[in-house]
């Protein structure tokens, strides 16, 4: 609209300035009709910039008529054609970032908890005529949106759990259910969830007090289970060690009695062998052909002396 005021503007003034006529010594100003006033609708062409519009990066256009309304078609980045009366509202589609202090929440026993939550998003590309027609600026809707919404959403899921487990065990589950939540509640109104940083969650002295009693309680357990297991496998490193060397004792003593069983065998198969031919027969191999120099004993037990056999 801008463009059509200025550009009529512009064409009248020029209009009026071409058909002024001075006198023949300066001194008489008349103004009357001439062919140069046709150059004032060059005036007009101020209205050529009006027809066109420029969507910069990492943002979208929203366009706006006055006959129409909003469109929900977004204006991508780069140059665009446009209506003369139309209006294009530009909105960055890049990540933002708020940081949401004091945010109080009651949890499932009954206690209160503080919180600082940094929270990023951006508004849809697709979407962004949501933002527009509700909030027209991003600013307004960090104010009207953004920080209700975490505080909404942060409230009911504290309520599920006790004060132990918000500021302890339970961290992860809550940052998994405030960023499902959040993603929710975002798109209904054209932002984007992006992600969610708890930067400190407060329930008071007394409270902070009880969970380091707590954590170091849990710490001593902790270290006097580990210390029990400890000796526990020491004891069975002692008892494996101990019962090693008793079946080692008891193999080495059950080996002595194979051997001197098999010693005895072999003595008793050795003696069974020794028949009296087979002595004779090594008598008459060893002796050297000299008779005895001297005998003993019957026939059939002969002592000799073992000169004979050298």
């Amino acid at each position: 609209m801008e463009w059509i005021i200025s550009s009529i503007v512009v064409g009248i003034v020029l209009f009026i300035v071409l058909g002024l006529r001075m006198g023949v010594k300066n001194e008489e100003i008349s103004w009357k009709f001439s062919p140069r006033q046709f150059f004032s609708i060059l005036g007009f062409l101020l209205i050529i910039p009006g027809l066109f519009t420029k969507v910069p990066a990492n943002s979208v256009g929203i366009k706006y008529s006055p006959f129409s309304g909003t469109s929900e078609v977004t204006l991508s980045e780069g140059f665009h054609g446009k209506n003369l009366f139309d209006k294009v509202y530009k909105i960055s589609t890049e990540v933002q970032t708020m940081n949401v202090p004091n945010l109080t929440t009651q949890t499932r026993d009954a206690q209160y908890v503080t919180s600082i939550i940094d929270v990023k998003y951006r508004v849809s590309s697709q979407n962004a005529y949501l933002v527009f027609t509700q909030f027209r600026t991003l600013d307004k809707m960090s104010g009207t949106l953004i920080a209700p919404t975490v505080q909404r959403v942060l409230e009911l899921i504290t309520t599920n759990y006790n004060v132990m487990e918000v500021l302890g065990e339970k961290r992860s589950e809550i940052y998994k259910e405030l960023e499902v939540n959040l993603t929710k509640e975002f798109l209904k109104y054209g932002v984007e969830f992006y992600s969610i940083s708890i930067t400190d969650m407060d329930a008071g002295e007394q409270i902070e007090q009880a969970i380091t009693d707590e954590a170091v309680a849990k710490k001593q357990v902790e270290t006097a289970e580990q210390e029990l297991l400890k000796a526990e496998m020491e004891a069975k490193k002692q008892s494996v060690t101990a019962k090693a060397e008793q079946d080692a004792a008891k193999i080495q003593s059950e080996t002595k009695i194979i051997q001197a069983e098999a010693e005895k065998k072999a003595n008793e198969l050795l003696q069974q062998s020794l028949t009296e031919d087979i002595l004779i027969q090594q008598w008459i191999e060893k002796w050297n052909g000299k008779t005895p120099e001297y005998y003993g004993g019957n026939g059939a037990d002969l002592i000799f002396n073992t000169g004979s056999l050298q």
